[in-house]
């Protein structure tokens, strides 16, 4: 491996590589002459993974088998491309291999790498990430967490103190999500001590709002050109479509650096301008909350901003000027803005701890260079580095003020001159300064950097009619016919499985070493990179080749962390509180209810409209609003009523931060309604629903609001699933349940995929354990999820780290609480004071809700309490 190592960040839109060579300086490993990669994959028809441009490109073929994220399904066990059921982690694997065979192309065999993951995730992820890498042919692999590694990078590349006992907070604000972290400088290192974001807002919700902004334009102005970019029928429509959304992000993009951007739309001669203000006008409210989540983050950790060292911005989205032009505002304290945000994670991956002293500075190398030896004068590296390759001294040149004076190279002198190299390590202690060289992000190869496109190709583009990409195909002979677990608690690795065609992509080989033996997780959730010798290493090469040679690619057992229960992660996530009851009222009496709607917006929690639980019952009109930054010593406001007193709606809110109420019952029945929250706090009708329903489940897919099932006029379940257009001028079947079913559930991954799950027929008396899938607004199909009981009046949610959930519901007088898809996570979740059907259940800003419900074993016809979870991971 010659000293080289790798970090990688693997992001939800895209993946970025650095390599860090054994003269210091680190590189960006170019993919198709980009230094971003998309994540995304794509099912061929051979069976193989596309990965990256590649997978977008084949998507336009047929959407049904890619998958954009694949890093926000790693909660679910497999994903559905197509008709093939593919373990999640398989799709990472995928994605490394690809990066495994472009870092290959410079280092001749895949290095040592250095993954970064989220600080919020658990030790079940963390190892699934760690598999998929030793899959795709990495030997040894260490994990860092995404915010440590950018504060590694803060002080290393940007030459920021971080003195022992301070902190700094990391808002990573990328294509899919935001993430904040504060990081500490401590005695174990750099610590995360605290860690929030949202996952609904993201650089595709940036694009998304300006495709809606300039849609009200076209809508009036070229209605033809609109309809056939918003509704796109042919093969043409749908490329139009595509170039439609790429000059909308290459725009976004304009508008960082000036304060006008043509936009040209397909089939009108005159391009549209765009704005910086208005752009800034549309999603204000968007980064309005991003900001709160990082005060709230920092309070949490006890911290008043002033007392950080820093915010560092990271993520392409962070471009956007009004990001740190908000942050500095509202929390006081200039942000570090970047000028290639998306590389510093994994740059500063390959950091290594030794590197920075405890004053949280870099260190500066000591002592005069031995001589001879076998590796460049036998010099040594950090604690953890290969000792190979270092280069020799001795030490000249001018040390930056402040430094010592001894162990700089000599500046470079005429034109042409070679990049300085770094010193090297002298003594046992020693380890080198990076020095503006050693750190320069230059491009592996020739080609210069371009700047990509912050986030990934739209989830609702269209197919496009083109030639198949072909993938460099694998050999992958299986090691066994044993299949492949991603359950928790499973210790069968990636590695030691089959990789069958129907899985494989263009990558590097798996090295028959590679093992999870190698690997030692700190507590903290990273580990440094394993030692290795030239000799070990040329072994392991030529091995690899010979297993190759004979037909197959092998890897041996990979050791997962375990616990004393034999593997199973029981770890508790939380536990449920109670905020102060919700005030519902009717005839001046305090009730409880039934069937109301949730929401969370921003930082306030919504409680919408309900049934009572006391005779005469009746519907109700009322908004409650709690504000979540007061914790559990807040009070209820009134928000603005309803129109009409309604109970068992829809309830959505959108990227934009819209609050949507759809359908429900009503004094009159079933209703058609479909209001939504306008900012000055009224109600605003907008289009109905096409026939009255109650009972029914909405929800957001990536696309806009999807309503399914319910109650008609004519108090028969229905099977219809509508979905809203992205103008929001016409509702369209876009599917059918299964069977009619009312008081179901349903929850969406945001990226054009819903579950319908559960409800019953009442007039049949038939309650249903089914799961249906829509996916894109275009198949409902049954995945083979069967709920663990029929439930009516269930609540679903989709759990960072868990999956798909179910929680409350009856079926009859037995009422139950959580059900997961992956139902060895189910004894992880809090279980309910008692057990209720007809909860609103809410989710956001990391916490779950659930207000009110009955339980006909208690005879409680409904309840105005109020409760609350954080999951812990």
């Amino acid at each position: 491996m010659s000293g080289f190592v790798v970090g990688i960040d693997l992001g939800t839109s895209n993946t970025v590589a650095v390599i860090r060579s054994p003269d210091g300086r680190r590189r960006p490993v170019l993919f198709d002459g980009a230094p971003l990669m998309p994540s995304a994959v794509f099912m061929q028809d051979n069976g193989q993974l596309a990965v990256g441009r590649d997978a977008q490109r084949l998507a336009q073929l047929d959407p049904g088998r890619f998958e954009p994220n694949p890093k926000r399904r790693l909660g679910d066990p497999t994903v559905l491309l197509g008709d093939v059921e593919v373990p999640t982690v398989h799709l990472l694997t995928a994605v490394l291999r690809s990066v495994a065979a472009g870092v290959g192309e410079i280092t001749r065999f895949p290095p040592t790498a250095v993954l970064t993951y989220p600080a919020s995730w658990g030790r079940m992820r963390r190892s699934l990430l760690h598999d998929a890498a030793v899959a795709a042919g990495f030997p040894q692999v260490s994990l860092v967490p995404e915010p440590v590694a950018a504060a590694r990078y803060f002080i290393s590349a940007l030459n920021h103190p971080l003195p022992r006992g301070s902190a700094m907070a990391v808002y990573d604000f990328g294509g899919g999500t935001v993430d904040v972290a504060v990081v500490r400088n401590d005695e174990q290192g750099f610590t995360v001590i605290g860690s929030g974001g949202l996952e609904d807002v993201g650089g595709l919700d940036i694009d998304a709002a300006l495709v809606e902004l300039l849609g009200e334009v076209l809508r009036t102005t070229q209605p033809d050109a609109w309809r056939r970019l918003d509704q796109p029928v042919s093969s043409q429509d749908r490329r139009d479509r595509r170039l439609f959304w790429e000059d909308i992000r290459g725009a976004k993009e304009m508008l960082s650096r000036t304060t006008v951007a043509p936009v040209s739309v397909p089939g009108v001669e005159a391009a549209l301008h765009l704005t910086r203000e208005e752009l800034e006008r549309r999603i204000g409210p968007m980064i309005r909350r991003t900001v709160a989540e990082t005060a709230r983050v920092v309070q949490e950790c006890h911290l008043e901003t002033d007392q950080l060292a820093g915010i560092m911005l990271v993520g392409g989205s962070s471009r956007v000027p009004l990001v740190a032009r908000m942050l500095h505002r509202e929390l006081r304290i200039a942000p570090t803005v970047l000028e290639q945000p998306e590389l510093p994670v994994a740059e500063g991956a390959v950091v290594h701890p030794a590197e920075l002293g405890t004053d949280g500075r870099l260190g500066v190398a000591t002592g005069s260079a031995s001589v001879g030896g076998p590796f460049g004068g036998g010099h040594r590296a950090p604690q953890g580095y290969p000792t190979q390759d270092y280069p020799a001294g001795p030490y000249q040149g001018t040390p930056p003020q402040g430094y010592p004076a001894q162990g700089y190279p000599p500046p470079p002198t005429g034109p042409g001159s070679p990049v300085p190299r770094p010193p090297v390590y002298g003594s046992p202690n020693a380890v080198p300064v990076a020095s503006a060289a050693s750190v320069s992000a230059q491009p592996v190869s020739a080609q210069p950097v371009s700047a990509q496109p912050v986030s990934a190709q739209p989830v609702s583009a269209q197919p496009v009619s083109a030639q198949p990409v072909s993938a460099q195909p694998v050999s992958a002979q299986p090691v066994s016919a044993q299949p492949v677990s991603a359950q928790p608690g499973s210790h069968v690795p990636v590695s030691a499985v089959p990789v069958s065609p129907a899985f494989a992509a263009a990558g590097a080989p798996v090295s028959p070493t590679a093992t999870m033996a190698n690997v030692a997780v700190e507590p903290g959730g990273e580990a440094p990179p394993a030692r290795g010798r030239n000799r070990r290493a040329l072994l392991a090469g030529l091995v690899a080749l010979l297993v190759l040679i004979g037909g197959g690619i092998w890897a041996l057992t990979a050791f997962r962390d375990r616990d004393d229960s034999g593997g199973t992660d029981v770890e508790p996530i939380g536990s449920w509180k109670r905020l102060p009851d919700v005030p519902t009222e009717a005839d001046g009496t305090k009730v409880g209810i039934e069937a109301a709607g949730a929401a969370v917006v921003g930082t306030k929690l919504y409680v919408i409209g309900g049934f009572t639980a006391v005779e005469p019952r009746k519907h109700l009109a009322s908004v409650w609003i709690y504000d979540l930054e007061q914790g559990d010593q807040g009070t209820w406001t009134k928000g603005p009523g309803l129109p009409v007193p309604t109970s068992h709606m829809g309830v959505v809110v959108d990227p934009v931060g819209s609050l949507w109420v759809i359908g429900g019952w009503t004094a009159d029945g079933a209703s058609d309604q479909v209001l939504r929250l306008d900012k000055n706090g009224d109600w605003a009708a907008k289009v109905p629903l096409p026939e009255p329903r109650n009972s029914g489940a909405a929800v957001w897919d990536g696309q806009g609001i999807v309503y399914a099932g319910g109650t008609g006029k004519d108090g028969m379940a229905k099977d219809t699933i509508w979905g809203l257009s992205k103008d929001g001028t016409e509702w369209q079947v876009v599917g059918n349940l299964s069977k009619p079913r009312e008081k179901l559930a349903a929850v969406s991954d945001g990226a054009g995929t819903v579950l319908f799950v559960g409800g019953v027929f009442q007039r049949r008396n038939e309650k249903y354990d089914d799961v249906d899938v829509l996916r894109q607004r275009k198949v409902v199909d049954s995945d083979g999820r069967k709920l663990d009981h029929p439930r009516e009046g269930a609540a679903a949610v989709k759990i960072e780290g868990i999956g798909l959930c179910v929680l409350g519901g009856h079926n009859g007088s037995e009422v139950y609480d959580w059900w997961c898809a992956d139902q060895s996570k189910t004894p992880l979740l809090p279980k309910l004071t008692m057990p209720r059907a007809g909860m609103a259940l809410a989710s956001g800003r990391g916490s779950i809700f659930v207000i009110g419900g009955y339980n006909p074993a208690e005879a409680l016809n409904g309840t105005n309490t109020v409760e609350t979870f954080t999951p812990t991971r």
